[in-house]
Formats: C-alpha cells, sequence, structure tokens
C-alpha cells in the first residue's frame, strides 16, 4: 500500500527571526488535531522552519496542502511543499509516534519533490513514481501557486475560515459583511476553481496505485 510523505519548509521566514518557528509549531499541532484519522505519523518540525508528515493515503493530501497554506497565510507564513508517494518501512501496526523514526521510497521522494519545488519556485511538486501521471498533476501544481501568489491576506483568512466551517455563510457572519460579499470576492480571486482543482486532484490520488 503506497503512502504519502509531505515534506514542506517555509519561504522567507528569517523576515519573523523567532516568531516563524512559533507559529510554525501552532499550525502544525493544529494539523495534527485535524488530520488525526489521517495520519500514519504525525506533523513535526525539524530544523526550525521545516516539516514533514505521513499519511495512511494519499488522496488526504490536497485538503491538508491547501488547509496548511491557509493557516499559513493567516500567520504571515507561507511554505513551499513537496509530496512523495510509495512504500514505507518502520511502521508498527500502521504507525510511528514521528516520521523521522521512518524511511523508504516516498520519503526519498518527497525530499525530492520538495527540492524540484525549490528550483522550479513552485508552490508545490508531487512524485509518485508514474511517469504518466505526475507530469499532469505537477502542471495542475504550478498554477495553483501562481494564483495562490496573487491572493491578499482577506482571501487567505477568509478561505482558512471556509475551510473549518464549510458553509459561506458562517464566513460572511464571522466577517461581518454579506454572503454576496464573500462569495463575489472568491470568485474574483478563483477560490471556488482552485478548490476545484484540488478535487480533481484527491481524485486523481484515489485512483493511484
Amino acid at each position: 500500500m503506497a503512502h504519502a510523505v509531505l515534506n514542506g519548509d517555509l519561504v522567507g521566514s528569517r523576515a519573523l527571526g523567532a516568531k516563524a518557528p512559533r507559529r510554525l509549531a501552532e499550525v502544525l499541532e493544529k494539523a495534527n488535531h485535524r488530520f488525526a484519522e489521517a495520519l500514519a505519523a504525525p506533523f513535526e518540525a525539524f530544523k526550525g522552519d521545516a516539516f514533514q508528515a505521513l499519511f495512511a493515503r494519499p488522496a488526504d493530501l490536497p485538503d491538508a496542502l491547501v488547509w496548511l497554506e491557509a493557516r499559513l497565510r493567516t500567520r504571515a507564513l507561507t511554505a513551499r511543499y513537496g509530496v512523495g508517494l510509495g512504500a514505507v518501512e518502520g511502521l508498527r501496526g500502521g504507525w510511528a509516534a514521528s516520521p523521522a523514526l521512518l524511511t523508504g521510497e516516498a520519503f526519498l521522494r518527497a525530499e525530492a519533490a520538495l527540492a524540484e519545488a525549490r528550483r522550479l519556485g513552485a508552490a508545490a511538486v508531487i512524485r509518485s513514481g508514474r511517469a504518466d501521471w505526475d507530469p499532469a498533476a505537477n502542471a495542475a501544481l504550478l498554477l495553483l501557486g501562481y494564483v495562490w501568489r496573487r491572493w491578499p491576506p482577506a482571501v487567505w483568512r477568509r478561505l482558512a475560515s471556509y475551510l473549518e466551517a464549510g458553509d459561506l455563510k458562517v464566513v460572511a457572519r464571522a466577517e461581518g459583511v454579506s454572503y454576496q460579499a464573500v462569495h463575489k470576492q472568491f470568485a474574483s480571486w478563483g477560490v471556488r476553481e482552485a478548490l476545484r482543482a484540488l478535487n480533481y486532484l484527491r481524485k486523481g490520488l484515489e485512483e493511484s496505485p
């Protein structure tokens, strides 16, 4: 069974100094709670501004990517991601207390994917070992990163709320604006299309061997 490793590192975090790792730790703590049922090893920070987790189901990665990025953006942070699919060594009963205790092709692919994301300046790169699937998935991720870079903080803040509530009316009430205002903002910035693209990626990962 293929697992999915998610590697990430913060971009431009030095400007925040010691605040960056503290804010990252807060996000990762919430991520471990949010994705508890999906994780085979929890999110863990290392080297100050890098982090890693292991997902039991690759199809959970797209939701995690956008959730993480939205949470980071609301804390004046942003990250770059590398995803690797494949076998994992070291799991006991399908679980490990830390991804640092594990190894395998999924980890090697995630490391290579993150290196490629840095080289390309992409938001995320995925390596599954499938030459017939990776180029299309990475084309979608490359365009998604292009869109993400143009969203203002208000869009990210409202997206983070929407990903929690799942209802634009709840977001509008929390923001003290009309439902139409939030709907129009999401439409003008292509938020719904971005979420739809991630859903297609999720479906592709569900079918990945």
